[in-house]
């Protein structure tokens, strides 16, 4: 009799009348599985994680588990910590059920756990000063201020408690955000749309004029329930009229028979996403969408596998750049609940990303909101260290990457210009980083979202030229490009005597190259090092560079016939790469140097193989040809040569 009330308890979702029922008949017979894991079962939907752990490890050490107990098992182990067990059991689990998608996300649970712990300096979480012993979650931005749904302790009414989990409902409070982000003076909020059930999460549009309300399914003030008894959450539409809010109507999609709620609207008003265990879903509560059209909201869509999996997914949040975060307990993660973003490509939700700690923790994390720029806002968790059962925590996001990359180019030509100075400049006017373009023309900056810059382009004989760009509105890890154009200043050029003329034009990779500098430095027999001679050569060559942006080097290796074949094409090669290295520790550009070896196979005098000649005459064959060299067509500006030859 008593275990046949206990589960009429557990039917009615009434768990904390069911534990006390169950826990009696286990007293009377320690050996009944049923109620070991119902009493497990009644825990975990309360979210006591380390009663679970309790009550599991007892069924599991009497040879009574099943498949879901072990999963159910190693979930608990992980919320409380123990990850190292809880992957042990998770592999247990896998081998029962190797088809459950969930298993993939957790099966290297311990690496997963590190790789999200990566980082967390990226991230400042603290607890907002409205938090009581009990619960507040789920925060919505409203205006200048956050609504959030409590049962916290009100002594001017008498307060009824839901059979869930013994406490009081939930109803609406509002509360003011001060300068740190902190919240302060919660009081009732829309008083006039209570009820004596649960009152939220809700959602706001742009405006502040319409809030979707997620509430007890309740009609005329009596709870409706499906077929099996089961009390669902629906959606409803609210208006603000004269101050006070008013419901309107509950959406189209609502049911008797399954829930609907945790409503986030995207910034057009016009898609609507929200929770739902209707039939067909992936899991235990997927995420959908619907949108408003000629009057009516659509069906239903579901957001689909990548997202939705064989748990639950909720309490979704669609960013003003249209990034989809979510709370679940199906990709694995760090607790039980952890939050997630997802970025569109081509309007499916396919990357789904764990925002890693401290923002997702061993329990539950859920109920995310960001402000207009998706660099602060709030969440909900029941993390250790609270004050009550849920907890409403202030975020701040300090690193969003945003990859801006770009080329500059002639204005005239089109053609790229390497080794332009570019600036990142910020709205105060600071200089954030400077590079200089590539050989291509190209140049790259990782930056924080949520900012604006100017991007300053400066070149040598070229009028210098600035391009604004903002990365508020961009999303996380986007990738943005852009052109910027300079022309050449030719009354600079006409006014300059000094600079270089081709002393011939040769071709690279079917590409005009001019030759500016044309030099020999020698080396020793059988030797790679750089001598004092051949030093004050490149010493030039590297003032020369650094002078002219523009240019580039060419460094051709030769040696004399001695030796092998395969042996002197070695040696050039570790000559080349010898004055090469010399020019990169004089600081230039390793990106602006060629170098090649060609060994014997272009000897310039008699000395071939079995040839006797002179050491002199040898020498004259151990060479580094090195060439200063432009790309493109020359186009002549002056008649006399520059003073800048050797």
């Amino acid at each position: 009799m008593t275990i046949k009330m206990a589960d009429r308890y557990f039917k009615d979702f009434a768990f904390v009348d069911a534990i006390e029922l169950y826990e009696y008949a286990y007293r009377k017979d320690t050996t009944n599985a049923h109620v070991v894991r119902q009493i497990a079962e009644c825990y975990r939907n309360i979210g006591k994680t380390e009663k679970v752990e309790f009550w599991l490890k007892k069924l599991i050490s009497r040879g009574n588990e099943n498949a879901d107990d072990l999963f159910n098992f190693s979930q608990a182990l992980k919320s409380n910590g123990k990850y190292t067990e809880a992957q042990s059991w998770l592999e247990k689990y896998a081998q029962m059920r190797p088809e459950d998608g969930r298993v993939n996300m957790q099966v290297s649970l311990l690496e997963y756990i590190k790789f999200l712990k990566r980082d967390s300096t990226r991230f400042q979480v603290r607890p907002t000063g409205i938090n009581t012993p009990l619960s507040e979650f789920g925060p919505a931005y409203y205006k200048d201020n956050i609504v959030f749904s409590s049962n916290r302790e009100n002594s001017l009414i008498v307060q009824r408690k839901n059979r869930w989990d013994d406490k009081p409902f939930l109803d609406l409070y509002i509360a003011r955000i001060d300068e740190s982000g902190d919240l302060l003076s919660p009081k009732h909020f829309a008083p006039k749309i209570k009820s004596k059930y649960h009152e939220g999460p809700v959602a706001f549009n742009r405006s502040g004029t319409t809030m979707y309300l997620t509430k007890n399914n309740v009609y005329q003030g009596k709870a409706r329930t499906s077929k099996e008894g089961i009390t669902n959450l629906k959606i409803y539409v609210a208006k603000e009229v004269d101050g006070n809010w008013q419901v309107r109507y509950g959406l189209p999609f609502n049911s008797n028979e399954y829930s609907v709620g945790h409503a986030s609207i995207d910034k057009t008003g016009r898609t609507l996403y929200f929770t739902s265990d209707m039939p067909g879903g992936y899991g235990g509560s997927d995420l959908y969408f619907s949108v408003y059209s000629n009057g009516k909201w659509s069906e239903p869509f579901n957001l689909g596998p990548k997202v939705n999996t064989e748990g639950n997914e909720m309490f979704p949040y669609i960013s003003d750049e249209g990034v989809l975060y979510f709370a679940s307990n199906g990709h694995g993660g760090l607790g039980g609940l952890d939050l997630y973003m997802a970025t569109p490509e081509r309007g499916v939700f396919t990357r789904i990303e764990n925002l890693g700690y401290p923002v997702n923790s061993s329990k539950d994390d859920f109920g995310l909101v960001l402000n207009l720029d998706g660099t602060e806002g709030y969440f909900s968790s029941n993390r250790n260290g609270g004050k009550g059962l849920d907890d409403i925590y202030h975020l701040i996001i300090k690193r969003i990457p945003i990859i801006i990359k770009g080329v500059v180019r002639d204005r005239i030509t089109n053609e790229e210009i390497a080794d332009a100075k570019i600036t990142l400049v910020n709205s105060n006017g600071d200089e954030v980083k400077s590079e200089f373009s590539k050989l291509d023309g190209l140049f790259e900056f990782v930056v924080n979202k949520g900012n604006d810059y100017t991007l300053k382009v400066e070149k040598a004989d070229y009028i210098s030229n600035e391009r604004p760009l903002s990365t508020k509105a961009l999303r996380p890890n986007s990738e943005v490009f852009t052109e910027i154009f300079i022309e050449q200043d030719f009354e600079m050029v006409a006014d300059e005597d000094n600079l270089p003329e081709p002393l011939q034009i040769e071709e690279e990779d079917g590409e005009a190259l001019q030759v500016l500098m044309l030099e020999y430095i020698n080396y020793d027999l059988n030797k790679t090092n750089i001598r004092d001679d051949a030093a004050e050569v490149l010493d030039r060559l590297a003032a020369l560079l650094t002078e002219y942006p523009d240019l580039e080097i060419r460094l051709e290796s030769h040696t004399d016939s001695r030796g092998s074949d395969e042996y002197n094409m070695l040696l050039s090669k570790r000559r080349a790469r010898a004055a090469f290295e010399y020019l990169v520790s004089k600081g230039i550009d390793p990106m602006r140097v060629r170098y090649e070896g060609f060994g014997e196979t272009q000897l310039i005098n008699h000395c071939e193989d079995g040839v006797d000649c002179s050491e002199e005459e040898h020498e004259v064959n151990r060479r580094t040809i090195v060439k200063a060299v432009r790309k493109g067509e020359y186009k002549s500006k002056r008649t006399k040569r520059s003073i800048f030859y050797f």
